[in-house]
């Protein structure tokens, strides 16, 4: 009981507020085994092992992070609309120190996650992944591509940085393009509340996190 209610505390204290999202598809499926892409300074990876013990063991808890880390170069920076990420190996202490099983990998995902894809993912069920790395739709949607690769049925995966507005300056960015050509006959796509908005220069930006599934048929087989 002590456990539930230090994660009902942890979510309301939440901000932005959309990152409560991430608590309650970790509590409501179980996760197990948890993939991030984008790991930055960790502090919600933290949030979502100690989540994930609340119904297992912590040794039994599997983390795996993609970030650049401190291979983040200023162009890249720029063109992610991304934000410096603590080194690589301070954040693996700062993880490591919950007992969950802890892989980082640090470089571009157009590297890392084919090599996750092939010597791990295939052969273990992946029960959580959040997709919140670069900003930019083509890195976006390779990242999707390697997810689809090792989704199961079970799988849940939440998209962050979907942005509603339609303002040149959010073009070429966040998930939106991807979510929308999504084929609804195969996937269960959920727009969840609460968004976030932030002024800018150019008015206010409205974004919103994103829950996929792959559709299930039930019924017997035709």
């Amino acid at each position: 009981m002590l456990e539930r209610l230090e994660y009902f505390y942890r979510l309301v204290r939440m901000r932005p507020r959309r990152y409560r999202h991430l608590l309650r598809a970790v509590y409501g499926t179980r996760a197990g085994t948890i993939v991030e892409i984008g790991v930055f300074d960790g502090k919600h990876a933290r949030q979502m092992i100690e989540t994930a013990a609340i119904f297992r063991p912590r040794q039994e808890i599997e983390y795996f992070g993609f970030d650049l880390f401190e291979l983040l170069s200023e162009t890249e920076l720029v063109k992610e609309h991304s934000k410096r990420p603590p080194p690589c190996e301070v954040v693996r202490s700062g993880l490591v120190s919950t007992g969950a099983r802890i892989k980082l990998y640090m470089g571009y995902t157009r590297d890392t996650l084919p090599e996750f894809v092939a010597k791990i993912g295939r052969s273990k069920r992946i029960d959580f992944v959040f997709i919140d790395g670069g900003h930019a739709v083509d890195t976006i949607r390779f990242d999707w591509g390697c997810v689809l690769e090792v989704m199961s049925d079970t799988t849940v995966v939440i998209f962050d940085d979907y942005y509603e507005n339609s303002e040149l300056q959010v073009e070429g960015i966040g998930c939106r393009s991807i979510v929308d050509g999504l084929d609804r006959d195969e996937f269960d796509v959920e727009m969840l509340s609460p968004r976030d908005s932030f002024p800018k220069e150019w008015g206010t930006q409205h974004t919103r996190m994103v829950l996929v599934t792959k559709r299930r048929t039930d019924g017997p087989p035709s």
